[in-house]
C-alpha cells in the first residue's frame, strides 16, 4: 500500500488536499468515487506517478508537501473541535485543509484502467463535451457516446471503419492530472469497451457484429428507462403509487448502470411529508 495526495473541491467551491493509502493511483481514484468524492488531482506521497513518469520538479512537489504538512495540522484541530460546520470532512477520517502554495504536480500520459459502463457522476455539460473532445480517435470518441448505459447517442454519427477501431485497440485511453473526475470516469468506461470488444474478436466475432451489439443494448437500455419515465408519469394522480414506483425502478435502474428518474415536482410535497426514519 501507498500513500497518496489528492485535491478536491467542497461543496461551497473550496479546493482541500487530503490523503489516502491504496494499491495505485487508479485504486484510490475508484476508492474516491465509491466514498462519493470527486478529486481533481491524485499524487503519490513522492511526487511520482505511475508507468515509470519522471518526478517532478522539486519546488512543485515541495509546494505539494507543505501543503500536506499543514494538513495534518490544521486536521488535528478541526477534529478536536468535533469538525467543520460545513460537512466537508471525507468519509473515513482523512485529514482536510485548504490548498495553499503552488499547485499540485500535473501528471499526464497515465494509462486508464478498464471500468464497466455505468452513469457518470457530475457536470453533465462537461461530460458531454468530454464525449466529443477528449478523445483523440473517431472510434474512441464513437465508443464514449455508448458508455452510459441508457442515454441516447446525442453524436454517434457515422460508424468509424474497421481500421480505425483497430488502431484503437492498439493505444491505451489515457488519462491526464488536468483531467476532471467525470472525465476520468468516461476515459475508464471506454477503455472497458475496447476490452470488451478485444474478448469479443477472441471468442470469433466481427468489428461490424460488435458495433450492432452495442447499437442494440443501447436502444434497449433507452427503451427501458424512457417506459419507466412514461409508467411513473401515469402513476403522479396517485402519489403514495408513484413515489413507490419511482423507488422501485430506480432501484433496478441502479442495478442496470442507467441513470435514475429524478423525483417528479408533483412528488415534492409528498416525500417531505414522509418520516424517512421510520
Amino acid at each position: 500500500m501507498a500513500r497518496f495526495f489528492y485535491t478536491f473541491k467542497t461543496s461551497d467551491g473550496r479546493r482541500r488536499v487530503a490523503e489516502i493509502e491504496s494499491g495505485s493511483r487508479d485504486e484510490a481514484f475508484a476508492e474516491l468515487r465509491r466514498q462519493g468524492i470527486r478529486p481533481i488531482k491524485v499524487v503519490a506521497e513522492d511526487g511520482s506517478r505511475e508507468n515509470g513518469a519522471s518526478r517532478p520538479a522539486a519546488s512543485a512537489w515541495w509546494g505539494f508537501a507543505l501543503a500536506a504538512a499543514i494538513a495534518a495540522l490544521v486536521a488535528g484541530a478541526w477534529w478536536i473541535g468535533g469538525g467543520g460546520r460545513d460537512g466537508t470532512r471525507p468519509d473515513g477520517g482523512e485529514t482536510v485543509v485548504v490548498a495553499s502554495g503552488p499547485s499540485a504536480p500535473i501528471i499526464t500520459g497515465v494509462e486508464a484502467t478498464p471500468l464497466p459502463r455505468q452513469t457518470v457522476q457530475g457536470d453533465r455539460k462537461r461530460i458531454e463535451d468530454a464525449k466529443r473532445t477528449a478523445f483523440a480517435g473517431a472510434a474512441e470518441a464513437w465508443l464514449a457516446q455508448y458508455a452510459e448505459p441508457g442515454r441516447r447517442a446525442e453524436g454517434g454519427g457515422v460508424v468509424p471503419n474497421v481500421a480505425e477501431f483497430e488502431s484503437a485497440l492498439k493505444e491505451p485511453v489515457k488519462v491526464t492530472g488536468d483531467d476532471f473526475t467525470e472525465v476520468v470516469d468516461l476515459k475508464r468506461m471506454v477503455e472497458g469497451m475496447k476490452q470488451e470488444m478485444r474478448e469479443f474478436l477472441e471468442g470469433g466475432g466481427t468489428m461490424e457484429e460488435y458495433v450492432a451489439e452495442v447499437l442494440q443494448r443501447q436502444k434497449e437500455e433507452a427503451s427501458c428507462r424512457e417506459r419507466a419515465e412514461a409508467k411513473l408519469e401515469s402513476l403522479l394522480a396517485n402519489p403514495r403509487d408513484a413515489y413507490d414506483y419511482w423507488l422501485k425502478a430506480n432501484a433496478q435502474l441502479k442495478s442496470m448502470g442507467i441513470y435514475e428518474l429524478p423525483l417528479p415536482d408533483a412528488l415534492q410535497g409528498y416525500q417531505a411529508g414522509l418520516d424517512l426514519n421510520e
